[in-house]
């Protein structure tokens, strides 16, 4: 067994989890589950275009039909607790009573390393507001974002 499967397995056995929350949403959505998001000290997100359609997509002529732009989001996150505040954030500005609100899903992550300073894991996701006090929040972004750090 190598030393990172033990690691890993460790980490399970501790009941050390981390989870990335992606959800494909309407885009007129994004800041107020953004700024919910931050509200609950979750600050790290990406943000990508994408575009689909939920149901079966007809095809008319080689064509594609009825496409959909929509928001997809991505965050990870360091427990349960934030990994619940999360979904409660995307479930409150995301849900509607029609077609097209969207999906969110759940996948454990093993690991976590933040590339400026080499921190791991939960120290990689910490966020402090007072860290970068200045941070102004866009929704003008393309596909070539880069995730969060």
């Amino acid at each position: 067994m190598y030393i990172y499967d033990l690691e890993i397995a460790y980490r399970i056995q501790k009941g050390i989890k981390m989870y990335l929350i992606t959800a494909i949403v309407n885009q007129d959505c994004v800041m107020d589950i953004v700024e919910d998001l931050k509200s609950a000290e979750i600050e790290g997100v990406t943000i990508s275009r994408v575009a689909g359609k939920g149901n079966l997509v007809s095809i008319v002529d080689n064509h594609v039909d009825c496409m959909n732009e929509h928001a997809r989001l991505e965050i990870v996150v360091s427990n349960d607790h934030y990994k619940e505040l999360a979904k409660e954030a995307i479930r409150a500005n995301a849900r509607n009573k029609e077609a097209d609100s969207g999906k969110m899903w759940v996948t454990q992550v093993l690991e976590v390393e933040r590339m400026r300073t080499g921190e791991t894991d939960e120290d990689a996701l910490i966020h402090s507001a007072v860290e970068n006090p200045s941070v102004q929040l866009h929704y003008d972004f393309d596909p070539a974002d880069t995730p969060s750090s």
